[in-house]
């Protein structure tokens, strides 16, 4: 059985949509595949979103599975199912691990930096001339990980790929008004258990000597709720350790807003982002995800 599956502690709506939505496109070209996650699934997989007729499936490991990893390619955060020497595809969008995946599995190694994973996949269908067969649930489920991948489309990251991509979705479902209902919906799951919804967007990783070994971030349509409860933001990351920071995108804003309270840590974020803490919280002037800033503690 070919095994369709992604990161290990959490994941987000692209990894979810984009699992499911390669495994309907094997299945239109008569290959069986199943759809698996052993991890948490964070507020980004909406309810609605969740309520919808197509979803992962269940899953009795089999020793001569095959595994297709999907929206990450760093084998230190592979799902538990994967078995390293099983891997015959991997589609991602977070760069690092190219050369290493190229090596080993040549043209079925996908790892390019655009916005959203779930832009590939629609293109994999218009390639293999299946977009007019794509299932209207698994064209939702796509859209909501193009806008959540790419911040409604103003995260730098986001390319023209990502737009037409989404634009051939919108035809599909026949609705050009989803995102602010997306969006939302997201916001308010979040405020029902935010400690939760901190908690399973928090990256562990020591990355560099810039960025703090705790690292959360939080998509919000409106930050007002989320800053007026900063304490539980303080107490959830200082539950993982002393050094953090957490990125918080309001898209209404169209800014990210830096909450970090460590000294040391707010030192080295100045002098990356070239701007100012006021108390605990560094304004930025656009919006920047968590891994466009990793990317540039990176390049420094």
């Amino acid at each position: 059985m070919i095994v369709i599956t992604s990161g290990s502690r959490y994941i987000d709506i692209d990894a979810y949509a984009t699992c499911i939505g390669y495994r309907e496109l094997l299945k239109l070209k008569g290959i069986e595949a199943k759809a698996i996650t052993t991890a948490k699934l964070n507020e980004s997989v909406t309810k609605s979103l969740l309520k919808l007729n197509i979803r992962l499936d269940e899953y009795k490991p089999q020793e001569t599975d095959e595994f297709i990893v999907i929206d990450v390619s760093d084998k230190e955060y592979f799902d538990n199912i994967v078995k390293l020497d099983n891997i015959i595809e991997i589609i991602d969008h977070h760069v690092g691990f190219e050369e290493e995946w190229k090596q080993k599995l040549g043209e079925k190694s996908n790892i390019e930096f655009i916005g959203a994973v779930a832009t590939i996949i629609v293109e994999a269908y218009e390639n293999e001339n299946l977009l007019d067969k794509m299932n209207s649930d698994v064209a939702y489920l796509l859209m909501a990980a193009i806008l959540d991948n790419t911040l409604n489309f103003k995260a730098k990251i986001t390319t023209e790929r990502d737009k037409i991509a989404y634009e051939k979705l919108e035809k599909i479902v026949g609705n050009n008004e989803y995102s602010e209902r997306y969006f939302l919906e997201c916001q308010h799951d979040i405020e029902e258990n935010l400690a939760e919804a901190i908690s399973n967007d928090t990256k562990l990783d020591n990355i560099n000597e810039i960025i703090p070994y705790v690292f959360g971030q939080l998509t919000v349509w409106d930050k007002k709720n989320i800053i007026n409860n900063k304490k539980i933001i303080y107490d959830v990351l200082n539950s993982f350790g002393n050094e953090w920071m957490m990125n918080l995108i309001c898209l209404k804003d169209g800014k990210s807003y830096i909450v970090c309270e460590n000294p040391n840590v707010k030192t080295r974020l100045e002098k990356l982002m070239e701007n100012k803490f006021i108390e605990d919280i560094m304004t930025l002037p656009e919006v920047w995800l968590r891994k466009e800033i990793i990317k540039k503690s990176k390049n420094k």
